[in-house]
């Protein structure tokens, strides 16, 4: 995955549903939150860093339920739609909406 600048990761969470819960000090961690409820899908993004290579956006990729590098790519370049990605982890059986 190409390397992408902290702010941007974060701005892309925050317009997919994701919401920070500053429960660690060393890291910020966000979580995916859809009509107040929060699913137990999260990435953690550290306060030292200002980019992240491809070795740890390849770890972000996993965290957020990613199986395909080109899916998580559209994720963060943002022509994925919070919609697509919820309905995505629906069919992936990752998140259930009952």
């Amino acid at each position: 995955m190409k390397v992408r600048k902290t702010k941007d990761l974060i701005k892309a969470l925050k317009k997919k549903g994701f919401i920070l819960y500053p429960e660690k000090d060393h890291h910020h961690f966000y979580y995916l939150t859809l009509n107040g409820k929060k699913y137990p899908i999260y990435t953690y993004l550290s306060h030292s860093f200002s980019e992240y290579g491809d070795n740890l956006m390849s770890e972000v990729k996993k965290q957020l339920g990613f199986k395909k590098t080109k899916d998580a790519e559209l994720f963060f370049d943002c022509p994925m739609t919070k919609e697509e990605y919820v309905q995505m982890l629906i069919n992936d059986g990752t998140i259930n909406m009952d």
